[in-house]
């Protein structure tokens, strides 16, 4: 067993959202991550439901849950474009800060 005193324990920040400021705060960019992730895996469940169900099963092209799981994963790709945008231009302006910095 482990026994930690209390000045040896990390203290945990608060968790900032700031709406107002142009820049990102840590506990946004994790968010921001976290469901990129969270979409990813639900991408990968869709598209092996319309593999299996379309190119196993052979369930017709128009079927009307077909197009409502095709509905979906379009719709979180798009979210997932949409995040991955925003933090690449939140990359892009700190290296581009970083630079200034540096000259």
């Amino acid at each position: 067993m482990i026994f930690h005193l209390a000045n040896e324990l990390p203290v945990q920040e608060p968790a900032v959202l700031d709406h107002e400021s142009k820049d990102l705060t840590w506990e946004e960019i994790r968010i921001l991550k976290t469901q990129i992730r969270r979409n990813t895996v639900l991408i990968d469940d869709f598209v092996n439901r319309l593999d299996l169900m379309i190119n196993k099963e052979k369930y017709p092209h128009r079927a009307v849950f077909i197009h409502k799981i095709r509905r979906r994963l379009e719709l979180l790709m798009e979210e997932n474009d949409t995040f991955r945008n925003v933090l690449w231009k939140h990359y892009q302006k700190e290296e581009i800060l970083r630079k200034c910095r540096a000259m």
